[in-house]
């Protein structure tokens, strides 16, 4: 290809690359890492005032052979803005020659990552019997985990949609009984954790900032904690038998750690899960949570996933270099 390509967050949503194929781009990437044939470098973080602030992910791999970065920008005050409060974009490079290959939205690109990071933990945490899905936070994330989670999940029937906004609210649960199941609108967040699997999506800056009880959760629950467990109170997250990460030596780094609700140590992460190093649940009745800030090593499985689907449909734009 002479250019590089361009993936609006249109282009990649409207390929639709199935979750299945997302998580299985990320248990391949997570089996390399869990060789050591990857190369992920810590995070740079520019802070610039508090809940604003500029990140760098970078990272490389053998199969598929390209390396990748992920710039994103975060300003908790782009809600009064009526932006998003997170915003970025990733850079796909070819390993070999370096040669930048394409260029993809971060919005939606994030989204799907995280939705298949959270599918991924919940094919070895989750109970494979689980019936319901309970959302705290009903945005894009919540969107996105929804179709996620239901493909490994195939005994979901119910869904419970608690948020802020009954806007949001009131729009997954259409989203949710347009596939069949049946959703309702909860009027408090206990409603939504007495489901077998619980996400977590609470934006930055959201008040009360943590008001969930990891102790009224049901036996057997698996949270995805995908807003860092910012809307979990930190002394009930003794509640969970097992606390997972995306990766373990990245949630060592201190500047990652100041921004999870639990400092570790963690008892798996998902390069271990993939590999079998860990056993997964063991329980059916244990708590277990997944509390990951994002890895750049995900970013890249996907993106790469989602560039070999665009440039065989042809969707994209080939910018000159």
């Amino acid at each position: 290809m002479d250019g590089v390509l361009y993936l609006t967050g249109r282009d990649i949503a409207a390929l639709g690359v199935p979750p299945g194929r997302l998580r299985a781009a990320l248990a391949r990437a997570f089996r390399l890492h869990a060789e050591g044939r990857t190369h992920v470098e810590p995070k740079l973080t520019v802070a610039i005032a508090p809940g604003h602030f500029f990140q760098s992910l970078c990272a490389a791999s053998p199969d598929p052979a390209f390396a990748a970065t992920k710039w994103v920008g975060v300003a908790a005050e782009n809600a009064a803005r009526g932006l998003a409060g997170v915003n970025g974009l990733v850079i796909l490079s070819d390993l070999a020659t370096g040669v930048p290959a394409a260029i993809l939205d971060g919005n939606v690109l994030t989204v799907v990552r995280t939705a298949a990071m959270s599918a991924l933990a919940a094919e070895y945490l989750a109970r494979q019997d689980s019936e319901s899905i309970g959302f705290v936070g009903c945005g894009a994330q919540a969107h996105g985990h929804l179709a996620a989670l239901r493909e490994i999940l195939p005994g979901v029937r119910r869904v419970v949609c608690y948020s802020r906004g009954s806007a949001s609210a009131e729009g997954l649960r259409e989203a949710a009984g347009a596939e069949g199941l049946d959703a309702k609108i909860a009027r408090t967040p206990d409603e939504a954790l007495a489901c077998d699997v619980v996400v977590t999506s609470v934006p930055a800056g959201a008040a009360p900032a943590a008001f969930l009880d990891g102790g009224s959760l049901c036996p057997g629950t698996f949270v995805s904690a995908v807003d860092l467990g910012r809307s979990w109170r930190v002394e009930t997250l003794r509640a969970f038998g097992v606390v997972a990460t995306d990766d373990r030596v990245q949630a060592k780094d201190p500047s990652t750690r100041a921004r999870l609700a639990f400092g570790g140590p963690f008892d798996c992460d998902l390069a271990s899960l993939v590999s079998g190093a860990a056993a997964g649940r063991s329980d059916p009745a244990e708590r277990i949570m997944f509390l990951f800030p994002g890895f750049a090593l995900a970013d890249l499985a996907v993106a790469a996933e989602i560039f070999a689907a665009a440039a065989a449909a042809g969707r994209g734009t080939l910018l000159p270099r």
